[in-house]
C-alpha cells in the first residue's frame, strides 16, 4: 500500500470487473497477489483502505493494455513490466505485474529483470493452472502454496489485521 486508501466495496467491484475482462479475453495465466491475495484469503474481500488491486500476469503487455483501453481504462505503463491503472469514480487503481516463467525452474520473474517474484506458481505446471476459487460472481486464480506465500509476506499473524503494512522479508515467495 502506498497510494490513496480506497473503499472496500470499490476495491471489490474493481477486482470483479478486472477479472471479468480477463475471462472475456481468454487470459488465464494470472493470479491475485500481495494485499489482494491476503484480503481474499483472510476476509473473503479486498482489504478496506488498501490502495489498489494486485495481479501477477504472464501475458503480452501491449495486447493486455489494448483490452483494457478499449473499455475506457487509462494506465501509467512502467517499463513494460507494470501497468498501473488510473483510478476513477467507479474503479480503484489496479496493477498488473508482468512476469515471465522460467519453465526449467518454474519461477515467475519480473519481465526484463532477473528478480524472482514467485517460485512454483502453478498447481500443475504442464497445464499452467492455479488454485481457483469462486468469489462473488467470478473465479479468482491463486498461486500454488498461497498460504505459505502469505506467511512469508505478512508473517505468522497474517490472519490478524495490522495497523500498518508488513514489510516483505523475502522477495522470493
Amino acid at each position: 500500500m502506498g497510494g490513496e486508501k480506497t473503499d472496500q466495496e470499490k476495491l471489490n467491484h474493481t477486482l470483479e470487473s478486472v477479472v471479468k475482462i480477463l475471462h472475456e479475453e481468454g487470459v488465464t495465466d494470472w493470479f491475485i497477489f500481495y494485499g489482494t491475495l491476503l484480503g481474499i484469503v483472510r476476509e473473503d474481500s479486498c482489504i478496506a483502505g488498501d490502495d489498489d488491486i494486485d495481479i501477477m500476469i504472464n501475458y503480452d503487455f501491449k495486447q493486455l493494455l489494448s483490452f483494457f483501453e478499449k473499455r475506457g481504462f487509462t494506465f501509467k505503463p512502467i517499463e513494460n513490466k507494470l501497468l498501473k491503472s488510473t483510478p476513477t469514480k467507479e474503479f480503484a487503481s489496479f496493477d498488473f505485474y508482468f512476469c515471465e516463467v522460467d519453465e526449467k525452474k518454474w519461477l515467475m520473474r519480473w519481465v526484463n529483470n532477473s528478480s524472482t517474484i514467485v517460485t512454483n506458481p502453478y498447481i500443475d505446471s504442464s497445464s499452467k493452472t492455479f488454485h481457483s476459487i469462486t468469489w462473488r460472481s467470478t473465479t479468482l486464480n491463486l498461486p500454488n502454496n498461497y498460504m505459505d506465500k502469505i506467511i512469508k509476506m505478512y508473517g505468522e499473524n497474517w490472519n490478524k489485521p495490522q495497523s500498518n503494512t508488513a514489510l516483505f522479508r523475502n522477495r522470493t515467495i
